[in-house]
């Protein structure tokens, strides 16, 4: 029973509430996950930081961002500062949106303010298999929120089949 759609285009399903479930990751063979994070040094390089407009402009932009391919943006806090965690529908989509503004904006602001109390680092994943599965009463997260959901038995020990279909879709694009 559908839910709502995701601009995937993809129906999501209520996830059931009396057994585990999986995120069906192989409807996104392609799938890119991407890690942004800024570390602080110094008090001032916070302050330069936040001066610079970046923050306020980021989730509005991420917003936008979802029509070219952002699946999901998860903000985190880290011991070592502040992070973003997105799932994009593919590699290419991420690198045209990074090549665009506002990104390329902000992109070249850390570049020249490297070294002065802050600093900023990407790491990007181009997924060959994927797995998502969650326990009984879990409320969706992360693939969850952009894939469709189905019910499985706890604990039946399919990852290496669900692996493999995400594999076969991904060959077959």
């Amino acid at each position: 029973m559908p839910i709502e759609e995701h601009n995937s285009g993809i129906p999501l399903t209520k996830p059931p509430a009396d057994s585990a479930y999986i995120a069906a990751l192989w409807e996104h063979p392609n799938l890119c996950l991407a890690f942004f994070g800024v570390q602080f040094y110094t008090e001032a390089g916070q302050r330069l930081y936040e001066d610079s407009g970046i923050q306020e402009e980021m989730f509005p932009a991420l917003e936008t961002a979802k029509a070219e391919g952002l699946f999901l943006n998860r903000p985190i806090t880290t011991p070592e500062g502040r992070l973003l965690m997105q799932y994009w529908r593919s590699y290419n989509d991420l690198g045209h949106w990074a090549r665009q503004l506002p990104h390329s904006r902000w992109w070249n602001w850390l570049v020249e303010n490297t070294g002065k109390g802050v600093a900023f680092y990407h790491e990007i994943y181009q997924i060959k298999t994927g797995e998502a599965i969650y326990e009984p009463s879990t409320k969706p997260v992360g693939p969850a929120l952009f894939c469709s959901v189905q019910p499985v038995k706890v604990g039946e020990g399919l990852s290496k089949e669900r692996q493999q279909r995400f594999e076969d879709e991904r060959l077959q694009t």
